[in-house]
């Protein structure tokens, strides 16, 4: 026996409905552990990551002596006005724009405390919750706006967040009348379907995410650090640890191109 229009319409509505639960409890998930990630990096860069800058900065000094000794010694086989091939070319069609020709730097809002930034979240997440819906064209505009809000969190944007709060009370204000619902059951199932459909994608979309999330450096980091202790290690120790070694043998090196340098000039 075919479905009619009313059953199906009755068969969409529990499935988007298990639809919008699956994909809120996926976001959910996917921000609690970009949270996590977030938490770690900033444990990362507290134990290793000023380590990292300073041997990046020796590597960085150590190429600009060799690239000073070479041009140096350059100098003194041919004049002063002798330049490398490479270099005339660099100079001739990848000269630095003049001053005019810089643009300035915009200015930076200052950057709100994750704590804000979660405190919004969890109140925008409430309100904006598709289940409070009164219909299904009020469900789709919540959706959408849930949508926005947990990618304006996974993205720290206190910005983004405020906007969606005002739309958010300007939304409540105008809807003192829920808006009209599709006229006919077709319409309604028509309706009903590609909003399956897209909250289908959606879905699709964060547990490709959630699942490729184990796949980024910092995760992989995350995860042998947690092992370790374990194991009774402090991988973050030992890290800091190797790169305070190759920090000092950089800077022997460092020093020793120096004194090159210094006496070829």
């Amino acid at each position: 026996m075919s479905e009619t229009t009313d059953q199906k319409i009755t068969r969409l509505r529990a499935e988007l409905k298990q639809a919008r639960q699956d994909l809120l409890a996926a976001e959910a998930e996917l921000a609690e552990q970009l949270a996590d990630v977030e938490a770690f990096e900033y444990l990362f860069e507290a134990h290793v990551g000023h380590l990292v800058d300073r041997l990046a900065q020796l590597e960085a000094e150590v190429d600009e002596y060799m690239r000073r000794i070479k041009q140096m010694r350059h100098d003194r086989l041919f004049d002063s006005s002798y330049r490398p091939v490479d270099e005339q070319f660099n100079r001739t069609w990848h000269s630095a724009p003049s001053p005019k020709q810089k643009k300035p730097k915009a200015k930076q809002a200052p950057e709100a405390t994750q704590a804000e930034i979660k405190r919004l979240y969890r109140q925008l997440a409430r309100r904006f919750h598709p289940d409070l819906a009164r219909d299904e064209a009020e469900g789709v505009f919540r959706t959408e706006k849930m949508r926005a809000v947990n990618d304006a969190y996974r993205a720290g944007s206190m910005v983004e967040l405020m906007a969606l709060a005002e739309e958010l009370e300007g939304y409540v204000v105008n809807t003192a009348v829920p808006p009209p619902s599709p006229q006919t059951t077709n319409q309604m199932a028509q309706a009903l379907q590609e909003e399956l459909a897209r909250i289908q994608r959606q879905l699709y979309y964060v547990d490709n995410q959630l699942t490729n999330l184990p796949n980024r450096p910092m995760v992989a980091l995350m995860v042998e650090v947690k092992f370790g202790k374990r194991e009774g290690r402090d991988v973050l120790v030992e890290m800091a640890a190797d790169l305070e070694r190759k920090i000092a043998r950089k800077e022997v090196e460092r020093d020793m191109i120096k004194s090159q340098f210094d006496q070829l000039a």
